[in-house]
């Protein structure tokens, strides 16, 4: 996750805007022609850390596959089991 920060050059505090406007300035300068692999790395990059969901299953899972990770997010889920309660008058008032 962090080293495709690097490989875009970006800081870890970035928009989505910006992250997207380093990608395409790095692949008109890096073309599948002129370098392949160096094209493929930047596009693998972008791929992680494009949008929201995927910056925080990156943050989440690290370097584990989709399907690794849609695992994980189920063993998470299947971890505690929900209780229905209702929540009483003070309870309500002390989270506003």
């Amino acid at each position: 996750m962090l080293s495709s920060y690097f490989i875009l050059g970006l800081d870890l505090d970035v928009t989505d805007e910006e992250i997207r406007k380093r990608y395409l300035e790095l692949i008109k300068r890096y073309t599948p022609e002129k370098d392949p692999n160096r094209f493929q790395e930047i596009t693998s990059a972008y791929e992680q850390i494009k949008t929201p969901r995927a910056r925080i299953r990156g943050k989440l899972f690290g370097t584990l596959s989709v399907s690794d990770a849609e695992e994980a997010l189920l063993s998470l889920g299947r971890a505690r089991t929900p209780v229905r309660r209702r929540a009483g008058l003070k309870e309500l008032l002390d989270e506003v």
